[in-house]
Parts: structure tokens; C-alpha cells; sequence
């Protein structure tokens, strides 16, 4: 049989690196809403906005406003490109490389570089659910705020009964 790992420290003998203290900023939106790049297509300024009117927009900081604007300019490279692509039709899918050989189109390397760049980018501003998720935003009902979880765990706590009673009050009648 394997192990399973190894054993955790009590948490009063934890060393080093281990913070586990939970730090909240406030949140809501505490600034203008940033104007889109004149030079986006129309599709990504409305993106763009679509983005600055969510919910979601409460959760960023004026500090990741240069991760928004990258990514939304990769949103708009990756359109551009896939628009050339459709131009082209099945034409656009293979070109011709340096030794004669069919090669993939230069624009769908890009938008498949692009495509990564773009996960990553959603993924660190929690614009994906599970993005959202691991991060701890949540909305609507599935929202709990950290005092309403510790009282719900006192709680819980308090009602606690040991299972081996109950087996005892079972056998016992």
C-alpha cells in the first residue's frame, strides 16, 4: 500500500512561508469606467463595455487596468485574424512555405497563440467560472461573506453528535 503524503503540522507548529490569514479588500467599483481603444472593431468596444457593466467589474482594481486593456487587444487580434481567415475561405487554411510545402496559414499559428495568451489572461482576472471559482468570487444566492461561514461553522460545531453515541443508542434498543 502507498502513503499517502506526508503527515500535516499541528497549525501552532507551522513554520516559515505558510500564511494562511485571509485578507479582504474592498470591493465595488471606485473609479471611471476606462475607455476602450479607439482603434478596436466595434465587436470589441462592445465587449469592452459588456465587461465594465457586469457585476464582475466590481472585483478589479485600477492596478490590472493594463491586463484588461492586453487582453482585450488580443480579443480584438484574434477576430481580425479569424475574419481574414473566413475572407480567404478553405483557400486560407494552407500556405505555401519557404521549400514549397503546404504550411498552416501564419494567421492561424497567431490566433492559436493568441488563443493561449487569452486563457491564461481570463484565467488570472477570473473571467471564467472556474476562474471565478478558485478565486472565491461568487454571486447571487451562492454568496456567503467570511463572518456568515464562521458562524455557520460555530454552529455546526454546537450540533455535532458523535456518530458512536448514536451506534450505542441503536444497539441499546
Amino acid at each position: 500500500m502507498s502513503k499517502r503524503g506526508r503527515i500535516p503540522k499541528q497549525k501552532d507548529k507551522l513554520q516559515g512561508h505558510r500564511d494562511n490569514s485571509l485578507s479582504v479588500i474592498q470591493g465595488g467599483k471606485k473609479f471611471e469606467t476606462p475607455k476602450p481603444n479607439s482603434r478596436w472593431l466595434t465587436k470589441t468596444r462592445k465587449y469592452w463595455q459588456e465587461y465594465w457593466d457586469s457585476d464582475l467589474a466590481q472585483t478589479a482594481q485600477k492596478v490590472d487596468f493594463p491586463a484588461f486593456y492586453r487582453l482585450f487587444q488580443f480579443y480584438d487580434e484574434v477576430e481580425r485574424a479569424n475574419r481574414m481567415v473566413l475572407k480567404m475561405g478553405n483557400k486560407g487554411l494552407l500556405s505555401v512555405g519557404s521549400q514549397g510545402q503546404p504550411k498552416v496559414n501564419p494567421l492561424i499559428d497567431l490566433t492559436i497563440k493568441l488563443e493561449s495568451s487569452i486563457l491564461k489572461l481570463e484565467q488570472e482576472l477570473g473571467l471564467t467560472p472556474l476562474a471565478r471559482q478558485r478565486l472565491g468570487i461568487a454571486f447571487g444566492e451562492a454568496q456567503i461573506g467570511f463572518k456568515q461561514l464562521q458562524e455557520f461553522l460555530k454552529e455546526d460545531e454546537l450540533e455535532t453528535v458523535d456518530p458512536r453515541l448514536l451506534l450505542d443508542q441503536l444497539e441499546e434498543e
